[in-house]
C-alpha cells in the first residue's frame, strides 16, 4: 500500500514539474501568451460577410472603415454608392491578438472597393410642378428650357439665362428669360437682378401707336425648381427625350355639342371651367352670343407639361362698350328689368399688353387708349325683392293628369288625385279674389300674388276663405273634392302668368 502510495506520490510529482516546465516553455516561445486581463475580449471583424481583421475595440474598426470609405471616395472621380456592413463576434482574447489599425483599414478598402455597387455623375433635376427631370449638364437643362419655348418665340427673340448659387456644393439654380437685346446691352444688371429677374422698362413710348407688335417678356406657367446633385447614370434622361415629354400634349381636344336648353356658363360648369376660360377657349364666341342645337364648343384644350406665357404688346383699333349700370328698385322683384337707355358703342385706338398660354388668349392689359367717339352705357332698372315660391298644394296623392293637350283640347294645370277632404294649401303668399261655384270648375279659390301671377284651385268639396281675405304660404284654404265636371275625387291645380295658363310644374319649389 506505501509503496503505491509512494508511486502515486512519483506521478504527481512527476505531472505537476512537467506542467510546469511546459508553461515556462510557451511563455518564452509565444511572448503573447500569458495570463489575460480580466474581462479582455478579441471581436473578429466581417465586412459583407468576408473578415477582415480582429480588434479589441469595437470602435477602432469603425474608425478603420470610416478612413477606408474616405480613401475609396477620395481615389474617384465621381461619386460613389457602396453597401457596407460591419459584423462583430466576440472570442476570448486567450487564443488570438488583434490586427494593427492599418492592416484593418487595408483589408476594409479591398473588400469596400469590390463592393462598390454604382457610381455617380453630377446632374440637374428639373422639377416642373412635381414632374422630374435628370439631365447630365446645366446646358441641357438651357436646351430643354429653350424647346418649350421655341414654339412661341419664333424670331429667337429670347434667351433662358441659368443663376447658379454657388454658395453650397448642391447649389439651386434659377432661370430668366430674357430678351436678347437686354441681355447684349445690360448683362451686368442682368447678372446681379434679384432672382435673376432683370429690370425692364414698362413705361410706354410717345410713338406706341405707331411702333409694330412685339414680345414683351415669355415666361413658364408651372413653378420650376433646378437642383445641382449627383444620381447614378442610369437616371439621366436623354435630352431628346425629356424635350418631347415636356412640349407632347398631354390631353386631347374635346367639344361638347350644344343640346336644347344649354348655356355657355352652364356648359362651362359642366366641365369645370369658368366662363372666362371657356370663351377663351372659343374665341368666336363671347357671353351675348346665341348658341344653337347643333354648335360644337370647345371645352379642353391640349396642354405640354410646361405651358408657355407669353405676353405681347399690341396697337389695334375697337368698337367698345361700358359696363352696364343697373338702377335698383326695391318695390320691384329680381325677376323685373326695365331698360331705361339702349346706350352706344364707342370707337378707341388701343395699345396694350395680351397675355398667351400655350397660344390661348389669357389675359388683356390695356396700356393706353386714345378714344375716338365716346360710348354710352347702357342703363337698366332692376327690382331687388326676392320673388314669392310656390309650393305643391296638396302633401298626398299623386299627379295623374299634366299640363298639355289632352282630348284635343289643353288643359291648362295638372291634377292631383287624393281623397275628398284631403287639405288643399296656397301655394304662395296673396289675397283671395274668387272663392265660390265656378261652372264646370265647381268650388274654386282663386288666388292674387305679389308677383303678378294668379293660381286656382278647382273641383273643392268645402272652402275655408272668403273674397279679399289675405293668405299665407301653406295655410289651408279648402278641402279637395269632386264637384263640377270631374270624373272622380281630384283637386285641379292652375298657375297663371299674365292671363295666361302655364306649366305649374316650372314654378313648383
Amino acid at each position: 500500500m506505501t509503496r503505491l502510495t509512494r508511486y502515486n506520490k512519483r506521478i504527481r510529482v512527476t505531472y505537476i514539474t512537467s506542467a510546469v516546465i511546459s508553461m515556462i516553455l510557451m511563455a518564452v516561445a509565444f511572448p503573447w501568451f500569458g495570463a489575460p486581463d480580466k474581462d479582455t475580449s478579441l471581436y473578429i471583424v466581417e465586412l459583407n460577410g468576408v473578415k477582415v481583421g480582429t480588434c479589441e475595440d469595437i470602435e477602432d474598426a469603425n474608425v478603420a472603415y470610416l478612413s477606408a470609405r474616405t480613401s475609396l471616395e477620395s481615389d474617384s472621380k465621381e461619386a460613389v454608392y457602396i453597401e457596407g456592413e460591419l459584423v462583430f463576434y466576440e472570442q476570448d482574447a486567450i487564443i488570438g491578438k488583434p490586427d494593427n489599425a492599418d492592416t484593418l483599414t487595408d483589408n476594409i478598402y479591398q473588400v469596400l472597393r469590390e463592393s462598390t455597387v454604382e457610381t455617380k455623375q453630377q446632374a440637374y433635376v428639373v422639377d416642373i410642378d412635381g414632374l422630374t427631370i435628370t439631365l447630365s449638364s446645366a446646358d441641357e437643362v438651357t436646351q430643354l428650357l429653350e424647346a418649350a419655348k421655341a414654339k412661341y418665340d419664333e424670331e429667337d427673340e429670347f434667351d433662358t439665362v441659368l443663376f447658379n448659387d454657388e454658395s453650397s456644393r448642391f447649389s439651386s439654380i434659377s432661370y430668366d428669360i430674357i430678351s436678347a437685346d437686354t441681355l447684349a446691352r445690360h448683362t451686368d444688371n442682368v447678372m446681379l437682378a434679384v432672382d435673376g429677374q432683370a429690370q425692364i422698362e414698362k413705361s410706354v413710348p410717345e410713338n406706341a401707336f405707331s411702333e409694330p407688335d412685339h414680345i414683351v417678356s415669355i415666361d413658364f406657367a408651372e413653378d420650376i425648381n433646378i437642383t445641382e446633385t449627383y444620381v447614378p447614370s442610369t437616371h439621366i434622361m436623354k435630352l431628346e427625350d425629356a424635350v418631347e415629354l415636356v412640349t407632347k400634349e398631354t390631353e386631347a381636344n374635346k367639344t361638347y355639342e350644344v343640346v336644347a336648353g344649354d348655356t355657355l356658363s352652364g356648359i362651362a360648369a359642366t366641365y369645370g371651367l369658368t366662363l372666362e376660360k371657356l370663351l377663351a377657349m372659343n374665341p368666336d364666341y363671347s357671353e351675348e352670343t346665341y348658341i344653337r342645337i347643333g354648335d360644337l364648343i370647345n371645352v379642353t384644350v391640349p396642354e405640354p407639361e410646361l405651358s408657355v406665357i407669353v405676353t405681347k404688346q399690341k396697337s389695334y383699333e375697337e368698337y367698345f362698350d361700358l359696363p352696364v349700370e343697373y338702377i335698383k328698385n326695391d318695390s320691384m322683384y329680381t325677376t323685373y328689368s326695365n331698360v331705361i337707355n339702349e346706350g352706344s358703342s364707342g370707337h378707341r385706338a388701343v395699345i396694350a399688353n395680351i397675355q398667351y398660354t400655350n397660344g390661348t388668349q389669357t389675359n388683356i392689359e390695356i396700356l393706353e387708349q386714345k378714344v375716338t367717339q365716346e360710348a354710352v352705357a347702357r342703363v337698366v332698372e332692376v327690382g331687388t325683392l326676392t320673388p314669392p315660391t310656390y309650393i305643391r298644394p296638396v302633401s298626398a296623392g299623386y299627379i295623374s293628369s299634366n299640363y298639355g293637350f289632352r282630348w284635343g283640347r289643353l288643359h291648362g294645370g295638372i291634377d292631383y288625385a287624393c281623397c275628398t277632404g284631403t287639405s288643399v294649401m296656397a301655394s304662395s303668399s296673396g289675397y283671395i279674389v274668387e272663392a265660390g261655384w265656378n261652372g264646370s270648375y265647381g268650388y274654386t279659390v282663386l288666388i292674387n300674388h305679389p308677383d303678378g301671377k294668379q293660381t286656382r284651385y278647382a273641383h273643392l268639396s268645402r272652402l275655408y276663405v272668403s273674397c279679399g281675405q289675405s293668405i299665407s304660404q301653406g295655410e289651408v284654404i279648402g278641402l279637395s273634392g269632386n264637384t263640377g265636371n270631374s270624373t272622380g275625387p281630384h283637386l285641379h291645380f292652375e298657375i297663371i302668368v299674365g292671363g295666361s295658363r302655364v306649366n305649374p310644374l316650372n314654378y313648383l319649389y
